[in-house]
C-alpha cells in the first residue's frame, strides 16, 4: 500500500489556498493592470456627462466627490483682475448708491472656467459692465469663503450677483453664455 506523505491538514491548507487565490481571480482582484482599474472606477452620471460634454475647458470627473475639477484656470478679464475685493467693492456701492455685480467662481471647478472663457471674457459683457455704472467684481471663493458667506451668503459657484445697498437683490447660477449673462443684466435694470 502506498502512503501519501501529506497530512490532512496539508491538504486541507493547499485546498484552502487554491479556493482563496479562485475567488479574488473571479472578483477580479488579481487582475492590477491601470486599464482594469480605469474600468472599475465610476463614470459619471448621464447628466454629469452630458454638462462635461459641453466643456471645452480641460477637465475631469471626480467620482469621490462628484465634482467636475478644472484643469486650466481662465484668466479673468482686466476689468474683474484688477477691480476691489469684494467687500470694498460693496462698501463703495452702499457708499455710491451703485449696484455691485459679483461674480463667484472656483479655480478647482470647471464649470466656472468655461464661464469665465465664453462670458467673462466675452467683449460685449466686458463693454457693459465697463459702462453700465455698476462695480464689478469678482471672488474666488476658496481663497476667500468668509467673505463668500458673510456678504453673499453662500459659496456657491459659479455664481453671478447683484447687490443693492450691500444686500444680494438677485442671483444667477451656474455657467451661463454671455448672451444668458447680459439678458440677465438687462432684467436687474443694470
Amino acid at each position: 500500500m502506498h502512503e501519501c506523505p501529506h497530512t490532512p491538514f496539508h491538504v486541507s491548507m493547499i485546498l484552502t489556498l487554491l479556493c482563496c487565490l479562485g475567488a479574488l481571480a473571479i472578483a477580479g482582484c488579481a487582475a492590477s493592470s491601470p486599464e482594469r482599474r480605469a474600468e472599475i472606477e465610476e463614470a459619471p452620471p448621464p447628466g454629469i456627462q452630458a454638462w462635461m460634454d459641453r466643456l471645452t475647458v480641460a477637465h475631469e470627473y471626480d467620482p469621490e466627490t462628484g465634482f467636475i475639477v478644472a484643469r486650466e484656470t481662465v484668466s479673468l478679464p482686466p476689468l474683474l483682475a484688477g477691480a476691489p475685493p469684494l467687500p470694498e467693492a460693496v462698501a463703495e456701492g452702499t457708499r455710491s448708491g451703485r449696484p455691485v455685480v459679483v461674480f463667484a467662481t472656483a479655480d478647482r471647478c470647471a464649470p466656472c472656467q468655461q464661464y469665465k472663457k465664453d462670458a467673462l471674457n466675452n467683449a460685449a459683457v466686458i463693454e457693459r459692465l465697463s459702462r453700465s455704472g455698476v462695480i464689478a467684481t469678482h471672488i474666488e471663493v476658496d481663497r476667500e469663503p468668509v467673505a463668500a458667506n458673510e456678504i453673499l451668503g453662500s459659496q456657491a459657484i459659479p455664481m453671478t450677483y447683484l447687490l443693492r445697498d450691500g444686500v444680494v437683490a438677485a442671483t444667477l447660477r451656474g455657467q451661463r453664455s454671455a448672451d444668458d449673462l447680459l439678458r440677465w443684466l438687462d432684467a436687474q435694470g443694470v
